[in-house]
């Protein structure tokens, strides 16, 4: 009896690491539609489905873009999501590496006032902002900025020239604010994957995260999770 009283003990203590084959934590991007809060958005969706499909535990946590990018880039978390992946940048050199697989495309917008003679061919001489996260990802100097709504609001005050950034992230501010002078046009269409540590642990998280997409694209799942956002760009104006 004592035995069976010490076995069930163990067996409880050890139940919550028995469930799962392993722990990680993911650090999202607060941004509409793609993460708004822990429990709402397109990339908290398939956090749930790579841990059903993997079988592990993943705990997540919805910040600033700059501040989850550095999370994951530190080892504070396992994975970064999202960031696009850009050609123009030596990934030996970067601080942190890049999952092997993709999970959606993003169309990077240009925004300007609708009148100017901003083009894609003089951005260099222009005063174009973009998300902190992203300023390295360019060809010409551009400027960082911590918010999405403050930059629009520049823009239409003709504090800048321009302001390039995703459309998903950026459109839903724009609509809201109601600003009617400004227009859109596509700067380009990246790549978006996921940002691992640069370590062996990095390696271990990216072995995991491959079988998974590959499975929930197999199955279908990765579609009809990602179908909301992984669209072809749309030429509409306000």
């Amino acid at each position: 009896m004592f035995r069976k009283i010490v076995f069930f003990t163990v067996f409880l203590i050890l139940l919550p690491f028995m469930a799962f084959a392993d722990e990680y934590k993911v650090s999202l991007a607060q941004l509409p539609v793609y993460a708004e809060s822990s429990d709402k958005g397109v990339l908290v969706d398939l956090v749930k489905a790579i841990e059903k499909e993997s079988g592990n535990k993943i705990s997540l946590k919805v910040m600033p873009f700059a501040s989850s990018v550095y999370m994951a880039q530190k080892g504070k978390t396992d994975f970064h999501m999202p960031l696009i992946k850009n050609d123009i940048l030596d990934e030996e050199k970067l601080p942190f590496s890049y999952s092997n697989e993709t999970i959606f495309h993003v169309n990077f917008v240009l925004y300007t006032k609708k009148g100017s003679d901003v083009t894609l061919d003089n951005l260099a001489s222009k005063t174009i902002e973009t998300d902190r996260a992203h300023v390295n990802y360019f060809p010409f100097d551009i400027k960082p900025t911590n918010s999405i709504a403050k930059s629009l609001e520049k823009l239409h005050n003709g504090q800048i020239d321009g302001f390039i950034f995703a459309d998903f992230a950026t459109d839903p501010f724009l609509k809201e604010a109601g600003y009617k002078d400004i227009q859109r046009g596509l700067y380009k269409v990246f790549e978006s994957k996921m940002v691992l540590p640069k370590n062996e642990r990095g390696k271990q998280v990216d072995t995991m995260l491959t079988a998974s997409i590959k499975n929930l694209r197999a199955n279908g799942q990765l579609e009809k999770i990602m179908h909301q956002i992984d669209l072809p760009y749309s030429d509409w104006q306000p």
